[in-house]
């Protein structure tokens, strides 16, 4: 742990703001509103939760890592399970 320095200052700084009045404080700055973004609509899906046995999962993140080198951005493994069961249906 480090060893406490200007000590006294922080004493002096903080018996300062403690004798300062409550209303004394600086004005808060204001910003321009912005308007609200429009909200996006609500997607019909539902959340599933899977727990896959390791060994599935090695491999799908295998085929998600081979595909984000093919393709140069990210692709998860949430990504090719839904791409996955999506072929299947």
């Amino acid at each position: 742990m480090k060893k406490p320095t200007d000590i006294q200052s922080l004493a002096d700084r903080l018996s300062s703001a403690a004798a300062t009045p409550v209303g004394a404080a600086a004005p808060i700055a204001t910003t321009e509103s912005r308007p609200a973004r429009a909200k996006s609509p609500k997607r019909a899906t539902v959340s599933v939760f899977l727990r896959l046995s390791s060994e599935l999962f090695t491999k799908i993140d295998a085929e998600a890592v081979s595909r984000t080198k093919a393709t140069g951005r990210g692709v998860t493994v949430q990504q090719v399970i839904l791409e996955k069961l999506e072929g299947a249906v």
